[in-house]
């Protein structure tokens, strides 16, 4: 449930725009294309000088680029899942731990251990939906909100991946409809993935 929460706030906040925020999501994008370029042009200087064709490695490159916010967002979606799974062992294991305080101490302390623990456990049960999966699915959201349009229209960072793949295709720099629309379905493919495990 927290999850969806968070998705929904995330994709409220891209679509209504908030400068902070969707800045603050595109920027993160932006900063993981950049990477994710910075280390594709490394590899395609490596490629070329090892004798590797030059275009081929510039299009895989592009086409990394393209995948790596939406595989940030996955992340986000698969690190919010796991802390719902890790919430219900530390809450078992603390209350473990108060009981077996039984063993090692007389009554009264350990009735405040296990009153102790439980409370904790509690705690870090009821907090970790709306403190840390909330918002780490939001995040994701509102990544996918300000990525994705800008891919479609072309106002991504410099290293455009769109103008990258056309340069490996073709030989000769452009930024057609029609990849842009490809490249758009290639990078919507992990966004996609993300949004079937938060609906799980």
């Amino acid at each position: 449930m927290w999850i969806l929460v968070g998705i929904v706030v995330g994709v409220a906040l891209g679509i209504a725009g908030f400068p902070y925020l969707a800045g603050a999501a595109g920027s993160l994008a932006d900063t993981a294309q950049r990477v994710v370029s910075t280390i594709g042009l490394t590899l395609v200087h490596r490629a070329a000088a090892a004798g590797a064709p030059r275009r081929a490695v510039q299009g895989a490159a592009a086409l990394l680029t393209v995948l790596v916010p939406g595989a940030t967002a996955l992340l986000l979606i698969v690190a919010a899942r796991g802390t719902l799974r890790v919430r219900s062992i530390v809450g078992l294991l603390l209350l473990a731990l108060g009981v077996g305080a039984f063993f090692y101490l007389s009554a009264g302390p350990a009735l405040g251990v296990v009153l102790l623990a439980i409370s904790v456990g509690a705690v870090a049960v009821a907090a970790t939906g709306p403190l840390v999966a909330a918002p780490l699915a939001a995040l994701a959201a509102l990544i996918a909100t300000s990525y994705l349009p800008r891919l479609l229209t072309g106002r991504v960072p410099p290293g455009n991946p769109v103008r990258s793949m056309h340069l490996a295709l073709f030989a000769s720099p452009g930024s057609p409809l029609w990849l842009q629309i490809l490249l758009l379905a290639v990078a919507a493919v992990p966004f996609a993935v993300a949004a079937r495990l938060a609906l799980e």
